[in-house]
Parts: structure tokens; sequence; C-alpha cells
């Protein structure tokens, strides 16, 4: 099983894990797209990886789609995405973590640890490898080469000359430098993040390391600054067998298993405490906050809700069964069946924070403890989109602007609020201090007791002198000031109005909007 090389040393040792073609297995467990059929995986209009079946009819890495289509007309084209190839390859690494700690990934597909630390708890270093592949192989049927060598690079390289007939590779302690000899230079590209420097070697008539690895280093350096020092380094085999291991991600979702269903909320509520307990529990010894949770309810029906709540500071226990509570009243809500034959209750905190990063100011930046607790019981019994708090949106008209959400979730963006937006024709400041849910009618006469008219281009056909709000009493205006155009959905159901500021005889201030001879009022300035 075994393929040797001459051996010069012993240093420190790193074993590689690779698994070929790992954007292609990923991309089709997602797609659910059977193993024999003719696929490829594109990025950028290339063909980044593509099947066996699909390789038959003549695709090949690097064609463009057009190229690869016109050889295989069935081929199906899967989207790269590496969050998927990320989430795929999740599985794995734990399933190498339970038998080797501090694991690196490279990138998704290609792994690494050290060597030293297994290879002595199996016996050996081919034991150790023997070990993770038939653990891997075990739960997931994807061929994994295996490689080790001195440095993360060698590993690399070395797992990539593997083969299906022979996955296993172990370059000895001090066989780098031999191993790496005939190698071309292109494979420094990725190792150093320039691919202009490889080029520029084979240019000059250097295309493999080991010709490389005999130019002097100094030189090397002079020519090509830090980066070819660096791969001048990696091409000798000295490359730092140092490993990075991943943090392992908290598993910190939560099941509460209904056996038999749920016949009361308040029961429900009950099973879920002692979860909810330990999830606060775990989030406070790591100290982390969560301020998103996805919460879903099976049924016993096969029916499924989710939710996914959102929170401007930080979930407590007592808030997550509120939300257990309302979510269940928004199921039964849309659906007929019966909300007390839930089975299941998962909950996935999917936003965690540092608890440092949502410490409280000197001052405070959050509201009166008091004033939280109270409108949080008063929500607890109205139901959750009965207590609403507002924020300043975009728009032209001012009862636009007013963005209301329930009490209690996260505060929208400025993108979501699109203040983020020009909005030419809004009100410039000062704000008027009170809005009116709706435009109310008014009536503005001229000093023959005409109404005053506004043409398209705001133009006032008299001088206004006298303003009336809906039935009240006539006012004298005293001065004014506009127009300020409206013009908005100029292309379905247009808005043409103009703004018109008015003070009278009361010394009240108002906000008027007239569209011909038609007026309105929108604010009062207190």
């Amino acid at each position: 099983m075994s393929r040797m090389l001459p051996a010069t040393s012993t240093p420190v040792r790193v074993l590689a894990l690779w698994w070929p073609g790992w954007s292609l297995i990923a991309a089709q467990e997602a797609a659910g797209a059977p193993a024999d059929a003719p696929l490829a995986v594109v990025a950028k209009g290339i063909v980044l990886a593509c099947s066996a079946a699909a390789a038959a009819e003549g695709v090949t890495e690097g064609l463009r789609i057009r190229h690869a289509q016109a050889r295989c007309p069935d081929l199906q084209v899967l989207l790269h995405d590496p969050e998927v190839e990320q989430r795929a390859f999740e599985p794995v690494l734990r399933v190498i973590e339970q038998r080797a700690p501090l694991v690196q990934v490279i990138r998704p597909g290609l792994a690494a640890v050290r060597a030293v630390g297994i290879a002595r708890f199996y016996g050996s270093e081919a034991a150790a490898a023997d070990a993770l592949a038939a653990a891997v192989q075990e739960e997931f049927d994807h061929d994994v080469r295996l490689a080790v060598a001195d440095g993360l690079f060698t590993a690399e390289q070395s797992a990539y000359a593997t083969t299906g007939e022979v996955p296993w590779l172990q370059v000895p302690p001090g066989g780098s430098t031999s191993f790496l000899a005939g190698l071309p230079v292109t494979v420094l590209s990725a190792a150093v993040d320039d691919a202009r420097m490889p080029n520029m070697l084979r240019r000059m008539g250097i295309r493999h390391l080991g010709e490389f690895a005999a130019l002097p280093r100094g030189d090397v350096h002079a020519r090509f600054g830090a980066t070819g020092l660096r791969a001048h380094q990696l091409a000798c085999g000295e490359d730092a067998p140092a490993i990075s291991p991943r943090s392992v991600p908290l598993d910190l979702d939560l099941r509460v298993i209904c056996d038999p269903p749920v016949g009361d909320v308040e029961q429900l509520v009950a099973l879920c405490t002692p979860a909810v307990d330990r999830l606060i529990t775990a989030l406070m010894e790591h100290a982390l906050v969560c301020n998103q949770i996805r919460l879903t309810l099976h049924t016993e029906a096969g029916l499924v809700h989710e939710r996914l709540w959102r929170h401007p500071w930080q979930f407590t226990g007592a808030e997550l069964l509120d939300r257990v509570r309302w979510q269940l009243d928004e199921f039964s809500a849309e659906t007929s069946e019966r909300y007390d034959a839930v089975t299941l209750v998962t909950m996935a905190p999917e936003s965690l924070e540092s608890a440092s990063h949502h410490a409280e100011g000197l001052w405070g930046d959050r509201p009166d403890e008091h004033v939280v607790r109270t409108v949080t019981q008063l929500q607890a019994r109205l139901g959750h989109d009965a207590v609403l708090s507002v924020s300043v949106g975009g728009g032209r008209l001012l009862d636009e602007r007013r963005v209301l959400r329930p009490w209690g979730e996260a505060i929208p963006t400025s993108a979501q609020r699109r203040t983020d937006q020009p909005w030419p024709g809004s009100l410039p400041g000062p704000a008027p201090s009170t809005v009116f849910a709706q435009a109310r009618p008014a009536v503005v006469l001229d000093a023959e007791g005409a109404v005053v008219r506004v043409d398209r281009r705001g133009g006032l056909s008299m001088p206004p002198a006298t303003l009336r709000l809906g039935d009240g009493p006539a006012r004298r205006v005293t001065a004014w000031a506009g127009p300020w155009p409206i013009q908005q959905r100029w292309w379905r159901n247009p808005l043409n109005v103009n703004r018109f500021q008015m003070i009278d005889d009361h010394n009240e201030a108002w906000l008027l909007l007239a569209g011909g001879e038609h007026w309105w009022t929108e604010a009062r300035y207190d």
C-alpha cells in the first residue's frame, strides 16, 4: 500500500487527507443528481470538475460551458457554491475530529492533521492513515486519499500524487526536496497566492521545483521579493509544519421530542423550558449571546412550521419561550391542523456573538429595564404583533416613513428602511412633531373666498388667505411657503402633488399637500 521515497532527515510530520473532485461530490449531493449522470461543476463559465460519464463524452476541466455542452448535449450543469461545499464537508470533519484532534481545513475537500500524535497512538503513520481512511469510508462512500510528509505544502502535493489504486503515499522524513524536485513550478501559484511568479519562471526556462530550488536564495529574493523567498523555501522543502486547527463550532441546536404529542400550549412550553435553560447556560459558559434563532414545529400530521426570530439585543430564556407560544398561535391561525399535535420542536441559534460586544455603555444603550419588562409582559398577554415600536424609514410622504415592527425584533438596517436612498422631493428639516396616520381634508381659500388652485408646476392661482381644517372654523393664514413638489410612482397610479407650509392666526403651523383644487393636512408643527 505504501510508496517510499529516500529519507534525509527527521522533521515534524503532517498528514493530509484529500477527496478528489469534492466540488462535484458536494454539488451532486445538493442537487440530488444520480452519480452516473453526466455532470459538470461550473464557475464563471468554466468547467471546474466533471463526472466520469461527462469525461467519457470528452468533457474536461477548463472547458467553457458551450464547448462542454457541444461535446455532451445531455450535460447537467451545476453551479460552483463554496458554501454548499463547506456544509457538505462539515460532517466529514466531525468524523475525523473524533479520531484525530486539531484538524486544519485547507479548503473543502482537503484537510490536515499533525502526524506525530496519531502515529504514536495507532502505532505508525501508516496505521493512523488506515484508521482515518476506514472511519471516513465507513460513514461516507467517497474516494479519500492520504499522504504524510514534512510540512503542509509537501503533504498536500504528495496527496495529489496518489491514485485510486495507491491511495496512500508516505514521503519519509527529509525526503521533501527530492519529492518536490520533479513537480512543475505552477504548483507554487496557490501556495504563494501569486500566478505571475511561476509564469515568469517558466518564461525563464525554469519549469520544475528542483531547478528553482537550485537557484541562490539571495538572487531569488532580490528578483521576486518576499513572495519569491517564500516560494524558494517551499521548493526546498523548508515549509513550517505548523497546523492551524479550526475552531470546532458549538452544537447548540435543541430538539424537544413530544411523545405522546402535546395537548396544551403551556404543557409544550413546560417541555421546552429545560432545553431552553440548558441553552442559556451554555451561552453564558462560553460568553456568547444569541440574537437570532430559528424555531421549527413539527406536527403529527407531517406539517412543518418554521420561522426565524430576531432580537435587537439578546434572547433570554423567557423570551425564547414566548416565541414558542407566539409561533404556536401563528401556526394555528394559518392552518386548520390543531397545534396540540406537535411532536417535535427544534431551536437552532443562527447568530452567536461575543457577550462583550453587547455590554451596555456607561449610561446604557437600551430602554430602562422596568420599561422593557413592562412592555414584554404586555406583549406576552396581547400577542407578538399587538405591541409595536417605530423607527424612521425612507420615503417622500411622512406616513410612509414610519416603519412599525413588533416590540423586541431587531431594528431594520438602513437598507431595509431605505434611508440610504436620496429620496428627491422628501421634506427637509425641521420635521413636524405630529404626523397624521392619514392625510386630512382641508380647504384653502383666497381673499375673495375662492378655492386656491395649484397647477402641475406648483403655481398658485391666488395667494392663500383662509385655511379651514375639516369641519372646523376658518383660520386666517398669516404666512406661507412653498411649493415643494412630490412626484412618484410615475409608472403606475402617479402621485403629483406639492407641499406647502402655512401659519394661521392661532400661531399653529401646518404642512399641507395640494393637487389641483384639493388640499390635505399631512402634519402639524408644535
